[in-house]
């Protein structure tokens, strides 16, 4: 019997030429269109052939990619559809469930809507320093607009806080079940494991 295949890993490159075609197709525009679009906006080195490699990326015989986008064409390609660059950013319109874009060798996101609350300064990766991220956000907002990642912020320091000392407790507890364990092992009295069980009752120092 077989199996569904995986959903695809999107490399960013391959990600934004896919939402650059979208945005392009949108507009009903050829790439011929969107070349001369790029020229009015200056872009005069994204001409047709070079869109034509962006958007299906000069592959290889192994299918790999070879034509990546530079962060300079991304904005040039925004300025040129009218759109902002963020909107170029994250998983494709008609990107099948559990698709992941690839932001690190090690590090692979699904959630497109995280993504671009994550583009947008609006919200934290998961396993990030999200302290610094909110930190840095908020100065980087309006006043008006930063009240909600002051919440975040606020959320993120006393979940770190819990995780922090929930961890102490359970590193605590540990010792001192081995410490009991070890006890019992060698024939403590009672007056003794009773002693061991109230040191494990105090707050670790």
């Amino acid at each position: 019997m077989s199996s569904d295949p995986a959903p695809p890993t999107l490399s960013v490159s391959d990600a934004v030429a896919l939402r650059v075609k979208e945005a392009r197709n949108r507009r009903g525009w050829t790439m011929k269109q969107l070349a001369a679009a790029c020229h009015d906006a200056g872009a005069t080195k994204l001409t047709p052939p070079v869109l034509a490699n962006i958007e299906t990326g000069r592959r290889d015989a192994n299918g790999v990619r070879r034509r990546e986008l530079s962060i300079d064409e991304v904005v040039a390609l925004a300025v040129a559809l009218d759109i902002s660059p963020i909107h170029l950013l994250g998983l494709p319109d008609e990107a099948a469930p559990g698709t992941q874009l690839q932001l690190t060798p090690e590090l692979a996101i699904s959630d497109g809507e995280l993504l671009m609350e994550w583009f947008g300064g609006q919200k934290a990766l998961p396993q990030s320093d999200s302290r610094q991220f909110y930190s840095t956000a908020i100065q980087r907002m309006p006043a008006g607009d930063s009240q909600r990642t002051v919440a975040d912020l606020t959320s993120s320091v006393l979940q770190d806080r819990a995780a922090a000392m929930t961890a102490a407790f359970n590193a605590e507890m540990a010792s001192t079940l081995e410490k009991i364990n070890a006890a019992v092992q060698s024939g403590a009295s009672p007056e003794e494991l009773a002693a061991l069980l109230k040191s494990g009752d105090s707050d670790p120092k």
